[in-house]
């Protein structure tokens, strides 16, 4: 619901696209930066306190935004330092979120966790852009800060009677160099720096199409508040059918192959998304796309947790945040320019072009063994 909210409420206060993407780029630079010092607490701290203390912080900022709102006092400076506060948060605290997963669930159920780890956070987001929209016509932009506030209290509650496994690692040499440790690990895997290289590439042109969603609902399929709620609970529908059948999954998976159909499936979709005259067929090829990226997403995250070692474990995941959330937001800002200056059609369509240029060759160059990359 937040989500929808400070998106349409920028598009509102300033009428540009760019500014649509420099809100994203505000989050996404903090989680860049600070993904890096996240990922070394990670691996030297407590990583189950992490999450739960990230979450009690974020209550501050979204209760402040919540009160602006609902004055009349907000801004889009406000909105544009909410967006940082919120980065820097989840920038701490994602690596952790991610390296705490296989301490949960047994190895061989990695995949299935993942995949049900999607279920909930899109379930969330099936309803939350449904009723954001609606909570935006009917009450105006204030409530859905209010009922952000609230569910951030109701993630405290579900998280706190959660025990974790997550070992305490020990740690001999300074915060820096653990930081660069953890990227020479990144780089010389041979497995795992292609798939952070290509992730990067995944969410730097194939995701920011999302931060656009707002201008395709106003400007090119005339839909408002509420038909930008229904074209974001799209994607997050193809994201639950993605996880129930991932979850599924049993014996011998090639992730690999699989990591680099979907990304290739979720490229042609874009580019149908950006072609189609109809909203009819757009949300349907919304539906696709958020089932392709959820599944690329989720066969290189299973691949990635089940290739490193448990000591650089948040490090890697730091790295691997910062190639998918932070690259998509850092995306939004170039985007937002080019769909200010050639349309929004214009900007995802050149997108997915690029990134198909991108994964067709990568995926004949990476071909896995016979053997390889299976769950």
């Amino acid at each position: 619901m937040q989500v929808v909210a400070t998106g349409w409420l920028v598009l509102l206060l300033t009428n540009s696209a760019a500014d649509l993407g420099i809100n994203a780029t505000l989050q996404g630079l903090p989680i860049l930066a600070c993904a890096f010092v996240g990922g070394v607490v990670a691996d030297r701290l407590n990583r189950y306190w992490m999450v739960v203390g990230a979450q009690v912080i974020s209550i501050v900022p979204d209760t402040i935004l919540a009160i602006l709102v609902a004055t009349g006092q907000i801004r889009v400076e406000h909105l544009f330092a909410y967006a940082f506060v919120n980065g820097v948060i989840n920038g701490l605290a994602n690596p952790a979120r991610q390296a705490i997963v296989p301490s949960l669930v047994p190895k061989e159920a990695l995949l299935s966790a993942l995949a049900l780890n999607g279920i909930l956070w899109q379930g969330a987001a099936v309803l939350g852009p449904t009723l954001a929209g609606l909570a935006l016509a009917a009450w105006g932009t204030g409530a859905n800060f209010y009922i952000n506030v609230v569910s951030d209290v109701i993630a405290i509650v579900v998280l706190l009677p959660i025990r974790s496994r997550s070992p305490r690692l020990a740690h001999t040499s300074s915060a820096w160099h653990n930081m660069a440790e953890g990227w020479r690990y990144a780089w010389r895997g041979a497995t795992v720096r292609m798939l952070l290289l290509t992730v990067a590439a995944i969410s730097l042109l194939g995701r920011s199409y999302f931060a656009l969603m707002p201008v395709f609902a106003r400007d090119v399929f005339k839909s408002g508040p509420g038909g930008l709620g229904v074209m974001l609970t799209m994607p997050a529908i193809g994201t639950i059918v993605a996880g129930v059948g991932l979850s599924m999954l049993r014996g011998r998976v090639p992730l690999q192959r699989w990591f680099f159909v979907s990304g290739i499936a979720a490229a042609a979709l874009l580019l149908g998304f950006a072609l189609s005259p109809w909203l009819g067929l757009s949300l349907g090829i919304l539906v696709l796309v958020g089932l392709a990226l959820t599944s690329s997403a989720t066969f290189s995250q299973t691949l990635i947790q089940q290739t490193v070692e448990e000591s650089f474990r948040g490090r890697v995941m730091s790295l691997y945040m910062a190639c998918t959330i932070a690259a998509w937001r850092m995306a939004a800002l170039p985007f937002g320019f080019l769909a200010e200056r050639w349309g929004a059609r214009t900007a995802v369509a050149g997108g997915a072009v690029v990134l198909l240029l991108v994964l067709l060759p990568a995926s004949l160059r990476h071909r896995p063994s016979r053997d390889a990359g299976h769950d």
